[in-house]
């Protein structure tokens, strides 16, 4: 990824072939239980994979896992499986970003998941400040600083929160193509 002062903002066709993770000050994501209107502190850890993009618009894969806040540590031994989304966006000029989370279609009973936000710098690097709300029993309110991710970096192999690697988070992800006119 380009540094952010080499970086046109309106070019984003950079985004093929990144990846991006939430850092452990980000994780905390709060939980509404209806039945019980109780909320909750959960540990919300997202991976994206951008597979492509074009005009403004780009897809790929996510990988979520969403967990209690005092079982985090007992389930990173655990290895808990994470829930598979094919991801659609749109970038624009100037970084503003809406992406749509849906889950794979043996799942198409529930309702896809939006979030919003912006590229902004954060740390002399692009982040992908989001907001989403998701969940149809328990929903879920998180926001985070998407940071980007590659083989070679700690985060790659040791993902805060869930304690598995990037490659591990998206085993059996599959990302949507895009069919060539």
């Amino acid at each position: 990824m380009p540094n952010h002062s080499d970086l046109n903002p309106s070019d984003w066709s950079w985004l093929p072939n990144t990846y991006w993770y939430v850092q452990t000050e980000n994780l905390p994501a709060l939980q509404f239980d209806p039945d019980n209107k109780a909320l909750a502190w959960v540990v919300d850890q997202t991976v994206w994979h951008i597979t492509g993009y074009r005009n403004g618009y780009f897809w790929g894969v996510s990988a979520t896992v969403v967990q209690p806040a005092e079982e985090a540590e007992a389930q990173r031994r655990d290895r808990s499986r994470p829930v598979c989304f094919a991801m659609l966006g749109t970038i624009t000029p100037e970084g503003r970003v809406h992406l749509t989370f849906v889950l794979d279609q043996s799942s198409a009973a529930s309702s896809a998941t939006i979030g919003i936000g912006c590229a902004v710098e954060r740390r002399g690097k692009w982040s992908l400040e989001m907001q989403m709300s998701s969940g149809n029993n328990k929903r879920t309110a998180h926001w985070a600083y998407m940071t980007q991710t590659r083989p070679g970096d700690s985060s790659w192999e040791d993902l805060p929160g869930v304690g598995i690697s990037v490659p591990e988070m998206l085993q059996g992800c599959e990302p949507p193509k895009l069919n060539v006119p």
